[in-house]
């Protein structure tokens, strides 16, 4: 495919960095631990109980549209008394604490505890029965609050190190902010559709944009939206052998949920794509709202194409580039 093969080396250098200095501003270290990891504190023996057994089903199921298995989050589980210096500056941490003191099941949670930039969660309960209860009714809760950490995370990275004529165009013509990071190439550049990628021999990693009248809200609706992205993919990004072109792959549903962000609807796909007429194939994931002053829908996709490497990272990472989408004036 003409750019759709990514890099990686590059901001794993500069996350390995940001992770072990300190912040000069705090005095507080830097957060340790890979992007994704859950430091886990409870006792070994509760570990092995059914409440083990509901933190494992809501922290390391399988993410949804990989194409090979890979749980949402690492889970690094440690007991109370282990919890020493070495593991509080993790980037994660998940506190889990069973005491008759507490009257009822609660949870906390607070930025930089220990280390920065860091998400430390409390989860208190009298009892497992409580705990359990409340991790169903709250699990979603704090599996975006741990995704949303890791993506500022991503963000805090690219801030300091941008293709900045690329952001400059996309303000300028297109009237979106958006962080794109050292190493992306802008491939296509027409009135309604961006392609933007990065690849090595390895990995290939790519965004791409694109625009069309808004109408009403029936465009937000998961097979219109599988419709234009197919009827768009075949317009503009070709394969690398003849009639060829990526394509949303059928055999699995795109995932579909909803959420607002910064005041705006977004409707989000998650799924896998392939090559039509091809043998390449990847996950992705897009985001649309609606630019109301344009009237147009706006979406945005982040693809990956790495065929001998896990892609969970990967594809957070193009994950973390389109969740910085501003609509500008």
């Amino acid at each position: 495919m003409r750019r759709i093969l990514f890099l990686s080396g590059f901001l794993s250098m500069v996350l390995l960095i940001y992770s072990c200095k300190f912040n000069s501003e705090t005095l507080k270290p830097r957060i340790s631990g890979l992007s994704g990891e859950i430091l886990l504190v409870i006792p070994q023996y509760k570990w092995e109980s059914p409440l083990g057994d509901t933190l494992r089903k809501f922290f390391s199921y399988d993410q949804p549209a990989l194409p090979q298995p890979e749980p949402v989050f690492d889970i690094i589980q440690v007991s109370p008394n282990q919890f020493s210096s070495i593991f509080t500056s993790h980037r994660n941490i998940i506190n889990i604490k069973i005491d008759s003191k507490y009257t009822k099941a609660g949870i906390s949670m607070a930025n930089d505890q220990w280390a920065v930039p860091q998400l430390v969660i409390d989860v208190t309960a009298p009892n497992d029965s409580l705990c359990i209860n409340l991790l169903i009714e709250n699990a979603d809760l704090i599996i975006d609050k741990i995704n949303e950490a890791e993506r500022q995370r991503v963000l805090l990275s690219y801030k300091k190190y941008q293709e900045t004529d690329i952001s400059r165009k996309l303000k300028k013509k297109y009237h979106l902010g958006l962080f794109i990071p050292k190493g992306y190439s802008l491939d296509v550049d027409s009135s309604d559709f961006v392609w933007i990628s990065n690849e090595t021999s390895l990995v290939s990693q790519g965004l791409i944009i694109y625009f069309y009248p808004y109408n009403d809200r029936n465009v937000f609706l998961p097979d219109n939206l599988i419709r234009k992205r197919n009827e768009v993919l075949e317009n503009y990004v070709k394969g690398p052998v003849e009639n060829s072109w990526m394509t949303t792959e059928d055999l699995l549903t795109p995932v579909y949920s909803e959420f607002e962000k910064d005041s705006l609807y977004f409707a989000k796909l998650e799924g896998l794509w392939k090559l039509q007429n091809g043998f390449m194939g990847g996950p992705f994931v897009s985001i649309s709202t609606v630019d109301e002053k344009r009237e147009r829908v706006v979406t945005l996709e982040g693809y990956v194409y790495a065929p001998k490497n896990k892609k969970r990272e990967f594809l957070r990472q193009v994950e973390s580039i389109i969740y910085s989408v501003k609509l500008l004036d």
